[in-house]
């Protein structure tokens, strides 16, 4: 326990020290330029060539940026073999800005935690090897002799070159930087995982439910805490004896099982003084700096879709007065992306051009509208969309293209389907070397209502027709959600009837409870039946069972099938979602809001009877009235 106290003591003479020489504060304002980026990922000569051509740096790598505030939202370490000059240099310009009047910033990244907490996965040789010159001989060899304290077998002249491989030389320098008293490590360890700076919120990841409800102060304090308390306990374990450095972050806790059952036969009912800290490891499983819904590990807001994670971003932005959410972690195909109607920011292009053959990009905040600067570009550019288009993941077409096809292109096989009770057929077409499989319904109970001059409910009330799957595509398409496939009306073996895009690689919700396979996606089943439960109670569809669930396998992203037995004319909620809870982005409520009786008419009057498309405009005003809003 003397050790742990000394190390504290380290630490807060540490955090003093640097006190003026980094951005400390959580939330700052400022009229000055704001440069931000992230993941460089050991890209340092991109990285400096950047921060040159945006005049943060001068040719000698010094600050030259005056007042600029430089941001960096994570990951400068991990893959690239540069890393270490990476946060070396940050940690410089962070000196050097705040004597100029300016700041440094960076909210720690997953691979900045990953790294320090001795998960070495990802360090490149050439990370290695720039610590190698900090290693001496008899660094090698204590090592080598701690590793064949507990692995005795072998002679040394095999072991040793094996030994050499899976530690090579800059290892033990690399762990003695990044540990908690290291040259980089406790200068990382100090730093936060979010800030806000104006109006735009900064970190890694992404914000999940388990975020939005919490400050910036409280959830730095949280993760800082909990990530200084593993490092903490494992320097106190290694220094004791009992965590070798050489052990890996994956086998830690089976190693500190086999090592607490030795101490126990030889000291039976005594405890060690280092029992405590052992299980401090293994609570720190639970903490949330190391959950996948952490700021630093979640990838929701950068891949889900954008009107269920909405809520969650909307809801932080405003507890904590911001506008705006910038991110990386999640590297889009090298140009910056704007989700959700620029509520968020995917800053993240691949730097590291030799793994993710991205570009070095920064967004400059200054007088003006925001724009983003690319490496060697003299031009200002703006956020590209995020808009994700399921036609193009299902075909590879665009609707209208999709449509036409489906329409109009030869069939070459039609197999009857065992699911449903109006006998489905799988039909698949195929011209100009483009084949495409889709669903064919032909049911209908009550043709032609949608042009009847009196909509009778009791006597419609059970209609199965085919038409209300192309309009459910139609809506769905009004509200830009693409989660219903394309549709259209065709006609298969002299029938006429609705084709749906099959959507293949799939598996619906029952037989994935049946199979027990699990729900291993970025986006949580809970966060996408938000959406479910709103699409369902605007065409009142009471019909929404396991069967027409489907999840994407690759990543189990909701889709919807089969509405043949929706687009009732009730004003209320369908009974299975009478007492579910609705919540409501602004996002979402815009889009909402954007449905009328003109462009409804429009869109769905060969589908819909007038008194339906009534429906629809009721239940979205019902919604609205009942749902949670991001201010509630």
């Amino acid at each position: 326990m003397r050790t742990t106290a000394k190390l504290f003591s380290v630490l807060l003479a540490f955090s003093l020290s640097i006190g003026t020489g980094f951005a400390n504060s959580y939330e700052v304002d400022t009229p000055e330029r704001v440069v931000a980026f992230a993941d460089v990922h050991g890209a340092f000569d991109d990285w400096t060539a950047m921060l040159k051509e945006l005049g943060v740096i001068d040719a000698k790598l010094n600050w030259s940026g005056g007042k600029t505030h430089l941001v960096s939202v994570g990951d400068l370490i991990d893959r690239g073999p540069g890393s270490r000059k990476v946060v070396e240099l940050l940690m410089k310009l962070s000196s050097q800005s705040a004597k100029a009047g300016g700041a440094v910033h960076l909210t720690l990244g997953n691979h900045e935690v990953m790294v320090m907490t001795g998960d070495l996965r990802y360090v490149s040789p050439a990370e290695f090897a720039a610590f190698a010159g900090d290693e001496t001989q008899a660094d090698r060899d204590a090592l080598y002799a701690e590793y064949r304290r507990f692995n005795t077998g072998g002679e040394d002249a095999d072991v040793r070159p094996k030994f050499d491989m899976q530690y090579p030389r800059g290892f033990v320098a690399l762990k003695k930087a990044f540990a908690i008293d290291g040259k980089l490590g406790s200068w990382l360890s100090q730093q936060p995982f979010v800030i806000r700076v104006n109006d735009k919120v900064y970190m890694h990841g992404g914000i999940s439910s388990d975020v939005s409800e919490k400050s910036i102060a409280s959830l730095n304090q949280q993760m800082q805490g909990e990530l200084r308390e593993y490092l903490s306990s494992i320097e106190t374990l290694q220094k004791a004896g009992v965590m070798p450095m050489h052990i890996d972050y994956f086998s830690r806790r089976n190693f500190l099982n086999a090592q607490m059952e030795d101490y126990a036969k030889l000291n039976p009912g005594v405890e060690p003084g280092w029992y405590g800290d052992m299980v401090k490891v293994f609570d720190a499983q639970k903490h949330f700096v190391f959950s996948d819904d952490s700021l630093n590990w979640y990838r929701g807001t950068a891949m889900c879709h954008p009107y269920a994670e909405s809520f969650n971003t909307e809801r932080f932005l405003k507890r904590v007065g911001a506008k705006q959410l910038v991110m990386g972690h999640t590297p889009t195909k090298g140009k910056v992306r704007a989700r959700m109607d620029g509520l968020a920011i995917r800053l993240d292009t691949g730097m590291l051009k030799a793994v993710y053959k991205g570009q070095a990009s920064a967004l400059v905040s200054q007088d003006g509208p925001d724009y983003i600067h690319y490496l060697g570009s003299t031009e200002k550019f703006q956020p590209l969309g995020d808009h994700k288009s399921l036609a193009q993941k299902l075909s590879g077409m665009s609707d209208v293209e999709l449509e036409e096809l489906m329409r109009t292109a030869p069939i070459v096989n039609i197999e009857k389907l065992d699911t449903g009770i109006t006998n489905p057929k799988r039909v698949t077409q195929a011209e100009n070397g483009v084949t495409n499989d889709a669903v064919f319904k032909y049911e209908d109970t009550n043709p032609g209502i949608q042009s009847r001059k009196q909509y009778i409910p009791r006597r419609y009330k059970d209609s199965d027709r085919y038409v209300y799957d192309v309009a459910a595509y139609k809506l769905d398409r009004m509200l830009g959600w693409e989660m219903v496939p394309t549709a259209v009306i065709a006609e298969v073996e002299g029938d006429e009837g609705a084709l749906s895009d099959w959507v293949e690689n799939a598996i619906n919700e029952r037989d994935r409870l049946e199979k027990n396979v699990p729900f291993e996606g970025y986006c949580k089943q809970q966060e996408q039946y938000r959406l479910r439960f709103i699409f369902d109670i605007l065409i009142h569809n009471d019909d929404r069972n396991l069967t027409n669930i489907l999840w994407t396998k690759d990543d189990f992203m909701m889709k919807f099938i089969d509405h043949s037995l929706a687009f009732r004319v009730a004003k209320k909620r369908p009974k299975q979602y009478k007492k579910v809870l609705l919540q409501v982005s602004d996002l979402l409520e815009a889009r909402l809001k954007s449905l009328t009786k003109e462009n409804l008419t429009r869109e769905l009057s060969a589908y819909l009877h007038p008194r339906q498309i009534e429906g629809i405009l009721a239940r979205r005003d019902l919604i609205l009235k009942e749902a949670r809003g991001t201010s509630k």
